[in-house]
C-alpha cells in the first residue's frame, strides 16, 4: 500500500463504506462529475444545512451552486442543480463537466481500479 492509499484510507478516501456501527449522514448529500476534460470521477459532500439556497423562482424549492475541481487536469467544473423539497435533482446544469448517477460512478471506478 502506498503512502498515497493510506492517506486515502485515514481521511475516508478510495471509496471505502461506512461501518454499520456509523449512524447514517442525515445532513450531507452526495453527487458525483465526470470532468469533461480528462474523464476523470469526483465525488462531493454538500450539507443540506448550508449549501443549499432556498429558491423561489425556478424549477425547484433549492438551488445548489458548486465549484468542482478534480485532482488529475485541475478542470474547474461549475455546477448549478435544482432540487425538490425532497431533495431531488429537478434540473442541472454543469459546465466543463457532467452529473452522473450514483451507480455510473461506481461502475467507472470499478473499471478504473487495477484487478
Amino acid at each position: 500500500m502506498s503512502f498515497l492509499d493510506k492517506l486515502r484510507q485515514l481521511f475516508g478516501g478510495g471509496g471505502q463504506q461506512p461501518s454499520r456501527t456509523t449512524a447514517p449522514d442525515t445532513t450531507g448529500l452526495w453527487f458525483h462529475f465526470r470532468c469533461n476534460k480528462c474523464g476523470s470521477l469526483v465525488r462531493i459532500r454538500v450539507d443540506k444545512r448550508n449549501d443549499l439556497n432556498r429558491e423561489e423562482d425556478g424549477p425547484g424549492a433549492f438551488l445548489l451552486r458548486k465549484d468542482v475541481m478534480d485532482d488529475t487536469c485541475f478542470q474547474l467544473m461549475q455546477a448549478e442543480i435544482w432540487l425538490d423539497g425532497d431533495y431531488n435533482i429537478v434540473a442541472s446544469d454543469v459546465t466543463g463537466g457532467s452529473l452522473i448517477s450514483e451507480q455510473e460512478y461506481r461502475a467507472a471506478q470499478e473499471k478504473q481500479q487495477p484487478q
